[in-house]
């Protein structure tokens, strides 16, 4: 026989619970947990799902801004990814993420949890640590439209701050063209770098705040010195963070566009384009939609194996050391 629950002394209830109505099973109206589910749902679906795939379906089509508006286009398969692929204008961009990936965004990982290790370790007073890390962040609040014209301005050839300042240090003899075909992308890289090291300085900060202080307890006890520390302790407990930082930083650069459009456009001669500006070009400033939309596929399923193939490799570090 089935058992009835203890509802215990009603005179124990608040006033509201013992007056609402008796056939009512929820304490508060129904539509309210469907509304809380339904619209972020619904949000979700407008902004992700259906733009998705709206994308998929245009890419397999012959569609341009004019058709698409007159709803006159054609089916015409994977010829899309085929000029994709076979494009040496898109070859060349991959060359060129390449470029930026190690140079910027291993660069700015690296030198983000050097700044986050030296901040915690080397800078005892905690006022003055907050102080530093506010400044170190601030590059990072910049809008990119800002960041790119200030480092436009810096880098010009004649007058701009950074040839001078070299000059006068004695670094090179002669003014540097940062916007010719070969410099054009080490400009953007350059920027790049100034305004988004904060990012993983911050991530690997944090994760070096939440280090058990016992670990490194220990350590001393164990006559360990500040290098072993950081070697054998430090650097392995905070491989999984760092490697978050590259992660984030890695997929930023498959949508790399605004320092690109506002520092260079892409030149000259197509010296400093990325895959994702390629893709803004066709679509936004030359109208050909279906032939973006197979560009940002492209770039999707790249960046997605890229991705699933380093948390393999370092899920398999980490087992193999003992983290995972």
């Amino acid at each position: 026989m089935r058992r009835r629950l203890d509802r215990g002394d009603p005179s124990t209830f608040p006033e509201w619970f013992n007056t609402r109505k008796p056939r009512a099973n929820l304490i508060v109206a129904r539509w309210v947990p469907l509304a809380l589910v339904g619209l972020p749902v619904l949000v979700l679906f407008c902004i992700v799902v259906y733009p998705t795939v709206w994308m998929f379906y245009h890419a397999l089509h012959d569609t341009n801004m004019m058709r698409l508006f007159q709803s006159n286009w054609s089916f015409v398969g994977l010829e899309n990814f085929q000029t994709v692929l076979s494009s040496e204008r898109f070859g060349d961009s991959i060359v060129h993420l390449g470029i930026y990936l190690t140079f910027g965004a291993v660069l700015q990982v690296l030198l983000g949890a050097m700044l986050a290790l030296i901040l915690y370790e080397l800078v005892k007073n905690n006022f003055l640590r907050v102080v530093l890390l506010i400044a170190m962040v601030l590059p990072m609040m910049l809008p990119p439209s800002i960041v790119g014209v200030l480092w436009k301005f810096l880098l010009t050839p004649s007058n701009g701050a950074v040839n001078q300042a070299l000059l006068n240090l004695g670094l090179i003899d002669q003014h540097i063209e940062w916007f010719n075909a070969g410099m054009s992308l080490w400009a953007i890289i350059i920027a790049d770098v100034w305004n988004w090291t904060a990012l993983p300085l911050l991530i690997v900060y944090s994760g070096r705040v939440s280090l058990p202080p016992a670990v490194y307890e220990a350590a001393r006890v164990d006559g360990a010195g500040a290098w072993t520390t950081l070697r054998r302790i430090t650097l392995p407990m905070l491989k999984e963070v760092i490697a978050i930082a590259f992660i984030v930083r890695f997929m930023d650069a498959f949508k790399f566009v605004d320092l690109v459009f506002i520092m260079t456009s892409g030149g000259p001669a197509q010296s400093s384009e990325l895959p994702a500006y390629i893709a803004f070009q066709r679509g936004i400033r030359e109208f050909a939609i279906g032939e973006a939309a197979a560009y940002a596929i492209v770039i999707f399923i790249a960046s997605a194996v890229l991705i699933t193939l380093f948390l393999k490799y370092l899920k398999k570090v980490l087992k193999a050391q003992g983290f995972a």
